[in-house]
């Protein structure tokens, strides 16, 4: 009898033990929720950009990162070459599978871009994986052509990658870090269904992922403009001439004016 009760005492101090190394594991992967405020974008005829805050309760030792993505759209370039020593357009580039809005940051003692992990699911290098180019495109350039096109896009404020950006403080418990984070749209972010990730990472890996649907819309003027282009052509043609015709009068008597002085 006390042969078998001391052997079932053994199994279960070794289960408990067991349990015991699984419990840093596990904590890694109690992450709290996703907050982002606000939870969506309206674009007015006034839209200058803005900025959303993203903020989540993650492991004390965790590191994190986020990504804000758009939705994926097809892109036409015009790549420039020299014909007769002069530099002309020389063929047009298609690009498809590319989101519209691409931004990263991570903590501070977070992975920068990937390219540490080349199985990482966020990054240029992982970007680059999915982004396809046709057209007047060569192949063995489509690395140069990435590039190319990450200056264009980064120009325009539509992607950047910023490590170190994710402010870490401390949680509410030991155990826990409070990570807050603030993303800048650019003023020609389009509509549609944007989506933001955050990825808790344990030794460089992956432990959890979570993602929310930020929707951004148009109201107001954008909104009747956009409604007058898609569902009826030619008013919005006919009302782009009318605003051209009386934006040249009002330029030329402004400039008339101020010359009579």
């Amino acid at each position: 009898m006390h042969g078998k009760a001391d052997q079932w005492m053994a199994i279960i101090f070794a289960a408990a033990i067991a349990l015991g190394i699984s419990f840093p594991s596990l904590a890694v992967c109690e992450v709290g929720k996703l907050t982002v405020t606000p939870s969506s974008l309206a674009i007015s005829e006034f839209f200058q950009g803005s900025q959303i805050k993203v903020s989540a309760d993650i492991p004390r030792d965790g590191a994190a990162v986020i990504e804000f993505k758009g939705p994926a759209l097809e892109d036409h370039l015009m790549r420039k070459g020299r014909r007769g020593g002069l530099w002309m357009n020389v063929g047009e580039i298609e690009v498809a599978d590319a989101p519209s809005l691409y931004l990263f940051m991570s903590t501070p003692s977070g992975v920068p871009s990937g390219s540490n992990n080349p199985d990482a699911e966020w990054g240029y290098e992982a970007l680059q994986k999915q982004v396809k180019f046709s057209g007047f495109a060569p192949p063995v350039q489509s690395t140069r052509l990435f590039q190319e096109f990450l200056k264009l896009k980064e120009s325009s404020g539509l992607y950047g990658v910023f490590p170190g950006s994710i402010k870490v403080l401390p949680g509410d418990r030991d155990d826990r870090s409070t990570i807050e984070g603030t993303i800048q749209l650019p003023t020609k972010i389009s509509p549609g269904n944007y989506q933001i990730c955050l990825y808790v990472l344990d030794k460089r890996s992956v432990a959890q992922k979570q993602c929310v649907d930020f929707p951004v819309s148009m109201e107001g003027l954008p909104a009747i403009l956009s409604s007058l282009a898609y569902r009826h052509g030619t008013a919005y043609g006919l009302l782009a001439v009318i605003i051209a015709i009386i934006t040249g009068f009002a330029t030329g008597f402004v400039f008339k004016g101020k010359g009579a002085h």
